[in-house]
């Protein structure tokens, strides 16, 4: 944690520096005049990358190569005799230097929370082991599934799951977030834990980046999947006190390939969702926003 703690301090520093030379640049004497475009590119391309979904997962070089041909097809574009008359090429080479130090160090920053993620989804799964995996994955996994339906033309369903997570309101808003994180992260791996306890051997479980559960059901029909996505949402309700919306498809009635099958699945999830809305009263859809 205390690398993390570093990086946070060293990002805010840089970005207290852009801005404080950035006001300076303002006044009559700038200590350096740089382009006023430089300021703006920094101001957006750090939070941007430790934003970045999975930016972790490529090499540094990525956001370092991606952010530098920006600010350089910036240089080619925009008119620096306006905004930083008296610059020279050291100048333009240190603005290009401190833009990449900036991006490195949102890397740096992305890559300590990461690690501080995984720390917290290891201890969530060390408290409710399941065999939940994330379904970036198992693509090759669910391929050859859905291939092998297709081959020797046998049934296969899938039921999608989106929990309806929510959180008692706080007066102190940090305390909300790491609340909100923890427990959340901590439901996420008690649902995984029931729903593996509750499928076949041979079914599929996985995860998305959308924290929704999607379950792969080799040698099942459309009836039978419904009935095992209404006991599974029975069982977690009562042992997690989370409600789970379901859509189910199945193969090939519904689609001929997994994308298809996901994105039936997903429109009749969303259909459940609505209808749950419409059936909630007004205080319930307050206490579900948390």
């Amino acid at each position: 944690m205390s690398s993390l703690k570093q990086s946070i301090f060293l990002v805010a520093s840089y970005l207290a520096a852009i801005f404080i030379l950035a006001q300076f640049d303002y006044t009559d004497s700038p200590i350096i005049d740089f382009a006023k475009y430089f300021y703006f590119a920094a101001m957006v391309a750090v939070p941007a990358t430790v934003f970045i979904p999975n930016i972790t997962k490529v090499n540094v070089a990525v956001p370092l190569v991606l952010w530098g041909s920006v600010y350089l097809v910036m240089l080619q574009l925009l008119d620096r005799s306006v905004s930083a008359p008296n610059s020279t090429f050291a100048i333009i080479l240190l603005e290009f230097v401190l833009f990449m130090i900036g991006v490195w160090l949102a890397y740096q920053l992305a890559e300590g929370i990461s690690h501080a993620e995984s720390i917290l989804d290891a201890m969530a799964i060390s408290a409710f082991p399941n065999r939940v995996r994330d379904i970036q994955e198992a693509t090759r996994q669910v391929k050859l599934e859905i291939a092998r339906s297709r081959r020797y033309y046998r049934p296969l369903c899938l039921v999608v799951f989106s929990a309806e997570l929510s959180l008692a309101a706080s007066s102190n808003k940090i305390i909300i977030n790491i609340q909100h994180d923890l427990t959340n992260r901590f439901s996420l791996a008690r649902m995984s834990q029931i729903i593996d306890e509750h499928v076949r051997q041979t079914d599929m479980v996985f995860r998305d980046n959308r924290n929704r559960f999607i379950i792969l059901c080799p040698e099942t029909n459309y009836d039978n999947c419904v009935q095992l996505s209404q006991r599974i949402g029975g069982l977690v309700r009562e042992r997690a006190g989370a409600d789970l919306i379901s859509g189910t498809a199945a193969f090939p009635d519904d689609a001929l390939n997994f994308d298809d099958l996901m994105e039936v699945a997903h429109r009749r999830l969303e259909n459940q969702k609505a209808e749950a809305l419409e059936n909630k009263t007004p205080v319930e859809i307050q206490n579900s926003n948390g």
